[in-house]
Parts: C-alpha cells; sequence; structure tokens
C-alpha cells in the first residue's frame, strides 16, 4: 500500500489510458504555443480516475524540457496551480524530490494572478488542478476582486490544462456548472480530454455503483457481493471510529471524516459528536506533512478543506444533521437550516431565482457527500446523524440485493 500522497501522485508508470491522454494534451500545448492567444485544454473524470497523476506526469515533462535545447518548450515559464492548501503542501514536496521542479513554481490561483498583475508578467503554460476550486465569484477578504479566476487565468498565459469535475463543487463561491465554464471558454480555443477508468476504489462494479447512488442521494439496500471491499453501515459512531482505529493499527492511513451540522456546544469549541463519539474538527495546520498523514489526525474528524484529492485506505464517514431521510420518497433529502457552515452558502451572482438557491443548497451539499464517500481505496464505513437515514442504511445492510 502506498501511504503517502506524494506517493500516489508521483508515479513512474502511467496507465495506457493515461499515456494517450498524456500525448494528446502535449500536441494541444505544443500547437498553441506557436500563437500569441490563449488556448484551454479543459481535463474530465471522476473523483479517483487520476487527473493529479496526469498532471503531476504532465509537469514534469513541461519543467524537463524547458531546459532542453531543441525541445518544443525550450525556456518556457510555466507554473503549477492548485486552490487547496493541503494538495499545495503535496505538490511543494514533490518538488523537493525531483530535479527539475521548483518549490516556487506551485502556487495558489489568488497569488499568482496578484502577481501577475502587478509584474506584468505572462506565462507560456499553467496546469491547474482542481479547477472546480476555483473562484467563480470575487472574493476581496482573500484579495481576488476580480469576477471569475479562470478568466483571469486564461489572460495570462498561452496554453492553460484544467482539470474539472462538477461532482466536486462543495462551495457557492466556487459555484460552476458546464454552462459557466463553456462561457468562459467560448473566446477561446479549447478542446475536452477524458479519462474514465476509475483507479482509487479498489471495488466491484457493485459497490462502486452504490456508493454513487448514495453520492446522488439514493439509498438502496447494500451489495449482496461486495468482493474485497469492506463496506458497512454502523449504528454507533463509536464502532465506527473503533473499526478505523483498528484499520489504521493494520494498515494506516485511515480516518474519520465528517459533513457540516454540528453546533458549537461553547465558544471555542468545534466538535463532531454522536452517540458517545466525541472528536474535534480537523484544525489548518502549517506543518508541510498533509492532514491524513499526521499521526494526530486520528483523534480528529476530516472534512473537504483537508481530504478533498487526497486517498485513504479506509474511511469513515459520518453523515451530519443536514442529512436527513424522507421516507416517501426513499431518499437523502437535505435540511439547509442545519447545516452550521454557512460559508458555503454565500450569495453567487448566477445563483438568482428562489428556485436556483434551493437547488444550490442541495447540490453542494450532495457533492461533498460524494467526494467524502469516494476516499476509501479498501473500505467505507458510514452512519448518519439522523435517526431516520441511519435506520433507512442499517435497513439496507440488512436487506443485501444483488445489483
Amino acid at each position: 500500500m502506498k501511504n503517502t500522497a506524494l506517493e500516489k501522485f508521483n508515479v513512474t508508470t502511467l496507465t495506457q489510458e493515461q499515456l494517450n491522454q498524456l500525448d494528446k494534451l502535449e500536441h494541444f500545448i505544443q500547437a498553441h504555443l506557436q500563437t500569441n492567444y490563449p488556448a484551454v485544454a479543459v481535463l474530465q473524470g471522476d473523483a479517483g480516475t487520476g487527473k493529479s497523476v496526469l498532471l503531476t506526469a504532465l509537469f514534469k515533462r513541461l519543467q524537463t524540457a524547458s531546459k532542453q535545447e531543441g525541445s518544443p518548450y525550450q525556456g518556457s515559464h510555466n507554473r503549477f496551480l492548485v486552490n487547496h492548501p493541503e494538495l499545495l503542501k503535496v505538490y511543494q514536496e514533490l518538488a523537493q524530490t525531483e530535479p527539475d521542479l521548483l518549490k516556487k513554481d506551485y502556487l495558489r490561483p489568488t497569488s499568482l494572478i496578484n502577481r501577475a498583475h502587478k509584474d506584468g508578467k505572462r506565462y507560456d503554460v499553467l496546469v491547474i488542478d482542481e479547477g472546480h476550486l476555483l473562484l467563480s465569484k470575487a472574493e476581496p477578504y482573500i484579495k481576488f476582486r476580480q469576477a471569475n479566476q479562470l478568466a483571469e487565468l486564461i489572460k495570462l498565459a498561452k496554453v492553460v490544462v484544467v482539470v474539472f469535475d462538477f461532482k466536486q463543487v462543495m462551495q457557492s463561491k466556487m459555484f460552476w456548472t458546464p454552462e459557466m465554464l463553456a462561457a468562459v471558454l467560448a473566446p477561446y480555443p479549447h478542446q475536452y480530454f477524458t479519462l474514465a477508468k476509475q483507479y482509487r476504489l479498489q471495488a466491484n462494479e457493485q459497490v462502486r455503483a452504490w456508493i454513487a447512488a448514495l453520492g446522488r442521494g439514493e439509498v438502496h439496500p447494500l451489495p449482496r457481493d461486495c468482493g474485497n471491499y469492506d463496506l458497512e453501515i454502523f449504528a454507533r459512531a463509536s464502532d465506527l471510529y473503533a473499526k478505523i482505529r483498528e484499520r489504521d493499527a493494520q494498515v494506516g492511513l485511515s480516518r474519520v471524516l465528517s459533513t457540516t451540522g454540528f453546533v458549537r456546544r461553547k465558544a471555542g469549541e468545534h466538535h463532531v459528536y454522536l452517540d458517545d463519539f466525541d472528536l474535534p474538527w480537523d484544525q489548518y495546520d502549517g506543518q508541510v506533512t498533509p492532514w491524513a498523514e499526521r499521526k494526530d489526525s486520528l483523534g480528529e474528524v476530516g472534512s473537504i478543506y483537508t481530504i478533498q484529492g487526497f486517498d485513504l485506505n479506509y474511511a469513515g464517514l459520518i453523515l451530519g444533521p443536514p442529512f436527513e431521510y424522507d421516507s416517501r420518497q426513499g431518499r437523502i433529502k437535505i435540511n439547509p437550516a442545519k447545516v452550521t457552515h454557512r460559508e458555503i452558502y454565500k450569495h453567487h451572482p448566477d445563483v438568482q431565482t428562489p428556485a436556483d438557491v434551493a437547488q444550490l443548497k442541495e447540490l453542494v451539499m450532495l457533492n461533498t457527500l460524494n467526494v467524502l464517500a469516494t476516499r476509501g481505496v479498501y473500505g467505507l464505513y458510514l452512519t448518519a446523524t439522523d435517526d431516520a437515514l441511519r435506520a433507512a442504511l442499517l435497513q439496507g445492510a440488512a436487506d443485501k440485493k444483488i445489483w
């Protein structure tokens, strides 16, 4: 088992699908480096299809070839961007292990935009991981004052290569739809590239289908045959945590995750609590080691802020109070009033009507569920705060069927 994000991103052998897309991306880049008009390559794929692996390989090729005489990339100025502090740590650590990579070439988007505007600088290629985390509205608090980060970045480069997965949009300030992306790309030459094969979940098709359905809010009986994948529903969060601790002792990289919705019981305390389970939320830490790889994080609960983009061996997921069960529809319903992290629901200029606002509030929570439920490579343990939802999940475990 590979127990560090660095090992998982920086692989030495790509699959044939990845190699094919890498060659196509390079052909696109080389064709458009010869022009002075921006062009955009969009890499699509669900969580776990190896998008970050492919971008890592692409950027290594670009940076190595930029120093080679006669290369189409000779002398090119390129940067790698990701709007996620935990992932940025991994990429900057990677730069320290590769002779042709530099830590300074890995940045947050706002930092590059503001620096480029100040210095009048333009780049040859910008490679952007987790493009669905780019801001699609102004955020003066973090010194981004323009309307859309992707639109600004395109203006600063000859070629932009950006990853998009609309199922990972989890905050209104980073709200994206295919139509919004198409509108940003419309003035420029652009092409879509796709990775389809799932590499993260070491599970059969029945298990993958069940988890995918859960991410859409559907509650079904568990597959009768889960193969070697450990899929289990728990009546008590404390028992789920005990299982995660057991797995971590066996193979490492096993953590509890949760969604928003747990009210602070006293000032300065932010915990996830259910039955006799009670642990603090993940804490931002400036150290280089990513949250999931720190020993002390076994005593915390991870969130989208620390786990998005990362793998775990085993994930224990607690669905918070906003995830309720609609017995008439037989599916999950979202109660926005119970969302405690109101940051995800900030006003967005492209979401105006009450119906659109309601749809967005449900979308970002179901996307959160989808992202957290797809972290475990070898197993997923699940429980819910809502009594009716937990009962429905447990009943589904009792009514296993062939999918």
